[in-house]
């Protein structure tokens, strides 16, 4: 009878450990049974025609063979930014056909062609010569420098996803370049998922910090002190530039929240979306940069910068819109209405 009562408790545990991995979206990333058919939808043991035994040539392949265009498994169109009720009956959400999703677009975003994007399409090898913007502890705001520490041999959607589920919000990667990487699960259930309005929880910066660390500032008057203030390590590790503080409290004066006010002009009201801390009003690096694509148009005086060359980040130009959300950096006076 003992040995029976231990066969049976060790195969409970087992099942338990085989079912519990943590997985944000659910449906074939994460979960897994001993059983599950996931594995066969993405990989093949002997006949695969892509690395990683995928059933795609690339990466980005095989999650646009469900997140795009033409795409059938995912009501998530990544390709256009859009989200397409109808495709996967198993995904309940309250998201509203064609609904822009949260993260922009890496082809189109609100039917228009992106001037910006995190180009992941192409796969580019990272061999020391992949560049991002203030990567790294001792790099300027503005310029860029290798990434080098990172565990993909390709700059690609697994580079911040994981498609075998994670702890944290929409499969986000635990690690991204070398960094811990954790960003609060806050809509995770069938009953209030929303694709196209904002659910993020705390520490949705740190995706973004991971690859663009001195961009990452979140210290009082960081972007308002006297030079003579301005030390290393007080106001972010780039002492030459000043930057906007992030991971904050929304406030400004006696303004509005931008999420349910903003800004209106003629029959279109601009809003900005915040984090939530409980009462949704964090201003993270995604309340002006949308992480997959903008299709935002940079005219007049943003058509360029101090320097009116257009190096990017600190110059925008007509077809580099930096990520940012909204026009002519309009980001700036939803917040500070001018």
């Amino acid at each position: 009878m003992r040995k029976i009562l231990f066969t049976l408790a060790f195969a409970i545990i087992l099942a338990l450990a085989l079912t519990s991995t943590a997985s944000a979206n659910g449906g074939p990333h994460g979960g897994y049974t001993a059983t599950t058919d996931a594995c066969a939808g993405c990989h093949r043991a002997h006949t695969a025609v892509g690395p990683n035994l995928l059933v795609q040539a690339s990466t980005w392949d095989l999650c646009m063979s469900c997140h795009s265009n033409t795409g059938s498994g995912a009501n998530t169109n990544v390709r256009d930014g859009l989200y397409l009720t109808g495709r996967n009956a198993a995904s309940v959400t309250i998201t509203a056909n064609n609904a822009n999703l949260l993260g922009g677009g890496f082809t189109n975003y609100k039917t228009v062609a992106v001037t910006s994007k995190h180009d992941v399409s192409t796969g580019a090898a990272i061999t020391g010569s992949l560049l991002a913007w203030g990567n790294g502890a001792a790099t300027a705001r503005g310029t860029t420098a290798t990434i080098a520490t990172v565990a993909d041999p390709q700059f690609n959607c697994a580079s911040c996803h994981d498609p075998h589920g994670s702890s944290n919000y929409r499969i986000i990667k635990t690690t991204v370049n070398s960094a811990a990487v954790a960003v609060a699960l806050v809509d995770e259930g069938a009953a209030n998922k929303d694709y196209g309005v904002e659910h993020w929880g705390t520490g949705q910066s740190n995706l973004c910090s991971a690859c663009h660390s001195s961009y990452h500032v979140t210290q009082a008057s960081a972007g308002s002190v006297d030079q003579a203030s301005k030390v290393a390590g007080q106001y972010g590790n780039d002492t030459t530039t000043w930057a906007h503080r992030v991971d904050m409290a929304y406030f400004y004066g006696a303004n509005v929240n931008p999420e349910t006010v903003g800004v209106t002009e003629g029959v279109t009201t601009y809003t900005l979306p915040l984090a939530e801390t409980g009462t949704n009003n964090t201003v993270a690096c995604q309340t002006c940069h949308l992480p997959h694509g903008s299709s935002a148009a940079m005219t007049g005086f943003a058509d360029g910068g101090p320097t009116g060359g257009g190096i990017q980040p600190g110059n925008t130009i007509v077809t580099d819109s930096a990520l940012l959300r909204l026009d002519n950096r309009g980001v700036c006076e939803v917040c500070h209405q001018k």
